[in-house]
């Protein structure tokens, strides 16, 4: 269990909107329910995310889908973490920010830099993403990675290299795209820049000071990541990801873990818990997290998979002490 991994819905959430538009795909063939979408903070197993990957290559039958909708988003609608990432004033602020930030929004991948001479070699790794997908996921990340850099430098700025983990075969397609050289099948994903690009005197595109608009709410899924360590709180965001697809399951859940039924159960055990109690606990969470935003308590129990609105009210009393309509006229007073 220590190996499940998340990465939060925003990290794929514009190719996702942008692979329904342009193959026209639904959400549900790619096998992420579109509610995962509603908050972009969701987390999401990686192993969904490695399933969504497969998924949306194979439908669109694009080897390169992931290049040719990555390249039409606009990092001004990343939300939040966008505002964060750019209410920095320069682009050297703004590569450290991605640097240590990003580990609040994937767990286990990491953007470091390093310098070689007068190169900066601008790196992400995630040692935890599927040996079979690690070419769109190395191709997502170097996307971003020259869509800052355009930020600063100009819609036209070109790198010294780049280099891709695993291999496409349209190589001419790449190297249009990025403006250089880009070698294939390597160990990391980089963006190699001369040293002085970042340079404050080196942009040609200056931002304007912004307010940093995060609420408490933001801020709380912002800071939300599992620690790998922490075997509750891993079971718990896999079980509230699994919601998504209705009432949760022992068995999706498992499998999310890479647990069979029986090892998830006995790890269960060994905390005291069983799988309907935790379910309980997750689902009562959501639903008072729903109450807050003014959502029908009806609205909410088809939303959470349950078929009549009683057994969402038993479920929710028993966990939180008041029925939904008691625990929603508190939160008017």
């Amino acid at each position: 269990m220590k190996t499940v991994r998340f990465i939060r819905a925003m990290g794929i959430l514009n190719m996702h909107n942008l692979a329904l538009s342009k193959y026209n795909l639904t959400s549900e063939a790619l096998g992420i329910p579109a509610s995962v979408f509603h908050n972009p903070m969701t987390l999401i197993p990686l192993k969904a995310v490695s399933e969504w990957y497969r998924r949306i290559e194979n439908l669109s039958s694009d080897p390169d889908v992931i290049l040719n909708v990555s390249r039409d988003i606009d990092l001004q609608k990343l939300g939040p973490v966008g505002r964060w990432l750019f209410s920095g004033n320069d682009l050297a602020s703004t590569i450290r920010r991605v640097n240590y930030g990003v580990s609040n929004l994937q767990s286990g991948a990491f953007f470091a830099g390093e310098q070689s001479g007068k190169i900066i070699k601008w790196t992400y790794h995630n040692p935890f993403i599927d040996p079979n997908i690690k070419v769109h996921d190395s191709i997502r990340s170097a996307i971003f990675m020259i869509k800052i850099l355009r930020e600063f430098l100009g819609k036209n700025y070109k790198p010294l290299r780049v280099m891709i983990s695993g291999s496409r075969k349209n190589h001419d397609l790449y190297r249009e795209y990025f403006g250089c050289e880009v070698e294939w099948s390597q160990p990391k994903t980089e963006v190699w820049i001369n040293g002085d690009d970042r340079l404050a005197s080196r942009q040609v595109n200056h931002r304007e000071e912004s307010r940093l608009a995060m609420s408490f709410s933001d801020l709380d899924d912002l800071l939300n990541m599992p620690d790998p360590e922490d075997e509750l709180k891993v079971i718990y965001e896999v079980v509230n990801y699994s919601s998504h697809y209705g009432l949760p399951t022992l068995e999706r859940a498992s499998a999310l873990l890479g647990l069979s039924d029986q090892q998830f159960q006995r790890r269960l055990h060994k905390q005291g818990l069983n799988f309907s109690t935790v379910s309980g606990y997750v689902l009562s969470n959501v639903a008072a997290g729903l109450l807050s935003k003014q959502v029908s308590i009806g609205d909410i129990a088809a939303r959470l998979g349950y078929t009549n609105v009683a057994s969402f009210n038993r479920m929710f009393k028993k966990h939180r002490g008041l029925t939904p309509k008691q625990y929603a006229a508190r939160l008017e007073k």
